[in-house]
């Protein structure tokens, strides 16, 4: 350590090291940033098609409209209907606009104003007009194999354009005229896709990237000047304290040890934004100030479980869809008084009664008095997942499933608290296997590994519920014992986990066979907090090592006796 210290050419281990972190964040960001291009116009894409969908679906259910022959709109040649061209009483002359041609009439005063390129098309056109593309050819036979929307970005003649393509599906309406083609309901006869210029969405990107850039410029500078700082100083204090070199190295380590913790949380929540990031959107929904849903998105909808809004229209929405065991989340007090409510801690119910966590944002209406407001809510069950295994990995043993040393120090110490109101002792038990390292040196580490797992099940099904068993390092465990009678009892449970762990273990066609050596700790006697109390507790453990092992040994006051001792 010294030597990476006094030679400024290690210096460059944590600053390639930080360097690399910081360029796979920043091209991990630039990525997610790119994606919000094709997600923009597909969104966009989406809401043409849908207008356009539900256009021709008032036209096929209402048998068409007419319009007044011109030679912006002439007869349609493709139309085989009687009555197609009509002439009123006063002479107009009128022709039949059906779903079809009513699109492309529509289609051409889109392009005009928006320069958006709207194209119907089919793999059976009537129209030859309605020629599928390449593309479309493609999506078309997708949408035949049941796929779903496609959305693309692509470049032709220096132009970056983004293509998005949906299914039209046949309803009953849509029989009248398509019904000769073979169509039956539910069939996909075609689609129409929607041609735009991604230049809008450009800009807006571009300083999203700047940003990110900047930001990452920015983290890496200081981190990088705290990392030169830390070194430089560990450094001058190396050549002027030499004999507090050991001190120098925790120090270090210390260092070493923030840098990789806020390393993690840092991608921790690179996770959180870039799940954020790929989502298409929240659900929302409104509440008149009685509570009842005013209105609802598509996506609230499909979050709940439902199909129509009309099942919530009118209805008391807060009511269906919190369950009773979570009425209390603060949602109807805040709609009550008018108060804004933003909280991850919610929880929704769907349609088929499960239940899923979710992060909700509650803003009122303004007005003199509360006269409603608006909810956004996004479904984080899988968030609060990652969350509690996050938690269970940093507190408990992935070997024997017990808790580690974290975890057991802090309960020690609520446990000490505890305690020292009720005035009760507390054993701690210091245990450490004899014989494991001839184990694992005999027979490998999958067999030290099914010692250690059996030890753990022989621990916690000697202790009671109310006490707790901790796997410390290696073939080292911790057992609190609380609420004891007396002091004598901490000896007679260390004595049975003594003969429990002495049992032989069965690996394959061998018998291993360990012991065990149990220092004991009693609070208050022989110490006052977790700390001192493990230090003792493992300072009788080695005098139960020395006096032969397979036995247990009191730390006493520090006459380690194989019974408790009162202090003289």
């Amino acid at each position: 350590m010294n030597r990476f210290l006094l030679d400024r050419r290690y210096w460059l281990v944590p600053l390639t090291i930080w360097s690399a972190i910081v360029l796979a964040s920043l091209a991990w960001n630039l990525f997610v940033i790119q994606r919000q291009v094709l997600a923009l116009s597909t969104n966009q894409g989406r809401e043409v098609f849908q207008m356009m969908d539900a256009m021709r679906l008032w036209n096929a259910r209402h048998g068409g409209v007419y319009a007044k022959l011109t030679e912006e709109t002439p007869a349609n040649p493709y139309l085989d209907v009687p009555n197609r061209d009509v002439e009123t009483r006063d002479g107009m002359r009128l022709t039949l606009l059906n779903p079809a041609y009513m699109t492309r009439q529509v289609t051409n005063t889109v392009r005009e104003l928006t320069g958006v390129q709207v194209h119907m098309t089919s793999l059976k056109p009537i129209n030859p007009d309605n020629q599928a593309d390449p593309w479309e050819t493609a999506a078309l036979q997708d949408f035949e194999n049941g796929a779903g929307e496609r959305a693309e970005l692509i470049e032709a003649q220096g132009q970056s354009l983004a293509r998005f393509m949906a299914p039209l599906v046949t309803r009953a309406a849509c029989l009248d005229c398509h019904a000769k083609q073979g169509y039956k309901v539910g069939d996909i006869r075609g689609g129409i896709s929607v041609t735009l210029d991604t230049a809008p969405f450009v800009e807006p990107v571009r300083q999203q990237k700047r940003n990110s850039i900047l930001v990452h410029l920015v983290g890496w500078l200081l981190v990088a000047a705290l990392t030169l700082f830390a070194l430089s100083r560990s450094r001058a204090q190396v050549l002027s304290l030499g004999r507090a070199r050991d001190e120098q190295e925790a120090l270090v380590e210390l260092r070493t040890a923030e840098l990789r913790r806020e390393v993690a949380e840092r991608r921790q929540a690179e996770i959180r934004l870039r799940l954020l990031m790929d989502a298409s959107g929240n659900g929302v929904f409104g509440l008149a100030a009685n509570g009842e849903c005013t209105f609802i998105n598509p996506l609230a909808l499909r979050l709940l479980g439902l199909e129509k809004a009309d099942v919530l229209l009118g209805q008391p929405i807060l009511d269906l869809i919190t369950p009773a065991a979570a009425r209390g989340q603060g949602l109807h007090e805040a709609l009550r008084l008018g108060q804004r409510l933003h909280s991850d801690d919610c929880v929704f119910q769907r349609a088929d009664g499960t239940s899923f966590n979710v992060e909700i944002r509650l803003d009122p209406i303004d007005g003199a008095e509360p006269a409603g407001a608006v909810v956004n809510f996004a479904d984080i069950t899988e968030r609060k997942a990652i969350e509690a295994s996050i938690w269970h990995q940093a507190n408990y043993d992935a070997l024997t499933g017990l808790a580690n040393r974290r975890l057991l120090t802090h309960r020690l110490e609520q446990m000490i608290i505890d305690a020292r109101r009720s005035r009760e002792f507390i054993a701690l038990l210091f245990v450490d296997l004899d014989g494991f390292k001839a184990v694992n040196d005999t027979y490998g580490h999958e067999a030290g590994d099914a010692v250690l797992q059996e030890s753990a099940l022989r621990l916690q099904a000697s202790i009671r519920d109310s006490d707790m068993a901790a796997r410390l390092a290696g073939d080292e465990f911790l057992i609190v014992l609380r609420h004891l009678a007396s002091q004598e009892h901490a000896g007679a449970v260390a004595a049975k986990l003594v003969n429990a762990l002495a049992q032989p273990h069965r690996f394959g066609d061998h018998e291993l066979r360990v012991s065990a050596s149990i220092g004991i700790g009693i609070y208050p006697d022989d110490a006052n907090s977790a700390g001192e109390l493990i230090k003792n507790a493992d300072l009788a453990m080695y005098r139960a090592k020395e006096a032969g092992k397979h036995t247990y040994r009191y730390y006493a006051g520090g006459r380690y006796g194989e019974s408790w001792l009162p202090a003289t």
